[in-house]
């Protein structure tokens, strides 16, 4: 089961009442616990609404999110690196991507993608 980031604020914020009505300070720290804990599930979730042109220009490298294949239709099977097929194209709903190598092979362009295992993908007009 995945707890979002709007279940643990309102389970926080329910035992800061708790915790003032009651008198009992102490469930106040764990309230605080949970609102950080929230925090990160929050942050997490909006990286991955983040469409993949929008990580690509507000993360660095290094960050930017492994996609899966999954996501994707690919074409022209090149090879396979670790047990994961890649493609010469890939293709998303209204988008086509191109390969470019092996992450750490290839300098990385702008706009560029990460998909599993790690090779760069660029997007075609």
């Amino acid at each position: 089961m995945k707890v979002s980031s709007h279940f643990l604020f309102t389970g926080a914020s329910t035992l800061t009442l708790i915790g003032f009505a009651s008198q009992q300070y102490l469930l106040l720290a764990a309230a605080i616990l949970i609102s950080f804990c929230a925090m990160g599930v929050a942050d997490r979730e909006q990286l991955g609404e983040m469409n993949a042109f929008a990580a690509a220009v507000a993360l660095p490298a290094s960050q930017r999110p492994l996609l899966p294949l999954d996501a994707f239709r690919g074409q022209e099977l090149m090879f396979y690196h670790a047990g994961s097929p890649v493609y010469r194209t890939l293709i998303a709903r209204d988008s086509r991507w191109q390969w470019l190598g092996e992450q750490g092979q290839v300098a990385e362009e702008p706009g560029c993608i990460r998909v599993y295992p790690g090779h760069l993908y660029r997007h075609q007009a």
